[in-house]
């Protein structure tokens, strides 16, 4: 005798197509909320909270935290949604003294800037003193008269040039390039340097806080021999004497002038 089951096993399903529509119900709806809180008047509806309340300035060594927000265009109780961070910070790189700058929210309400300044290697003349860095970007003065504890370009002049200008020339590159080679760690000479002359093609002309000239090739020598420079001019120290000149053109010796306090007698010679 056949059974006349009628159980659930014998019937359709139907569970899946249902739950198929409900889960294309659900994203539409999601979809419709999205687009609704898109056109919500968020501005308004947020009122004051939603304001910039602080600005943070970071990693300035001779700008001033003022100026530097001032530059930037932002300013406290600005809607925080609106902040423009790109136009602001192309606005700061115009300035001479920046490199680079990012900018970044910090909720809920403030706003940090990280600036990293041009620092000045050398002073070259300008109708008035300025300064370069080590790329050769030409860096207008703070103010009137105060202008970087460092050696001056002797010679040329960078009237033409405004604010801003990296100046590539010949005279610039070997300039810096001797003031990266006295400044080397194992040598120590920078603070010892006053004026770069290098208006000559093919000679260097270095003037040192005591106002001895160092006569020079066009490009920095080797450590080996910048550091008997050093050795000479510890040793001349240690005497209590001067040199009016130290020529150290001449491979594998240095040949001193004595300056006025120096014992009198003919040029000497040192052995690199």
């Amino acid at each position: 005798m056949t059974a006349a089951y009628q159980g659930r096993a014998l019937r359709p399903e139907r569970a899946p197509r249902r739950r198929g529509l409900k889960l294309v119900l659900r994203v539409v709806l999601v979809l419709a909320a999205l687009a609704l809180l898109a056109h919500l008047p968020w501005g308004a509806r947020l009122g004051p909270w939603a304001v910039v309340r602080n600005i943070r300035v970071e990693g300035l060594h001779y700008l001033d935290t003022e100026r530097v927000i001032r530059t930037s265009g932002l300013a406290v109780g600005e809607d925080l949604f609106r902040v423009d961070e790109a136009r602001a910070r192309q606005a700061l790189l115009l300035e001479p003294r920046i490199a680079e700058v990012r900018i970044a929210r910090v909720w809920p309400r403030s706003l940090d800037i990280r600036v990293t300044e041009r620092t000045p290697v050398m002073l070259v003349e300008h109708g008035v003193p300025w300064e370069i860095d080590s790329a050769g970007v030409l860096l207008p003065p703070l103010a009137d008269g105060v202008e970087a504890d460092v050696p001056m370009i002797a010679g040329p002049r960078f009237d033409r040039w405004p604010a801003g200008t990296r100046v590539r020339t010949g005279e610039v590159d070997r300039a810096l390039a001797w003031v990266r080679a006295l400044s080397d760690r194992e040598l120590a000479l920078g603070a010892q340097l006053s004026e770069v002359d290098a208006s000559d093609p093919d000679l260097t002309v270095l003037t040192l806080m005591t106002g001895t000239r160092v006569l020079s090739p066009a490009w920095p020598l080797d450590l080996r021999q910048l550091s008997a420079l050093r050795v000479t001019l510890a040793d001349l120290r240690q005497r209590g004497q001067t040199a009016r000149e130290i020529d150290i053109r001449f491979v594998g010796q240095i040949v001193v002038r004595p300056g006025a306090t120096a014992a009198s007698g003919a040029a000497g010679a040192r052995t690199g």
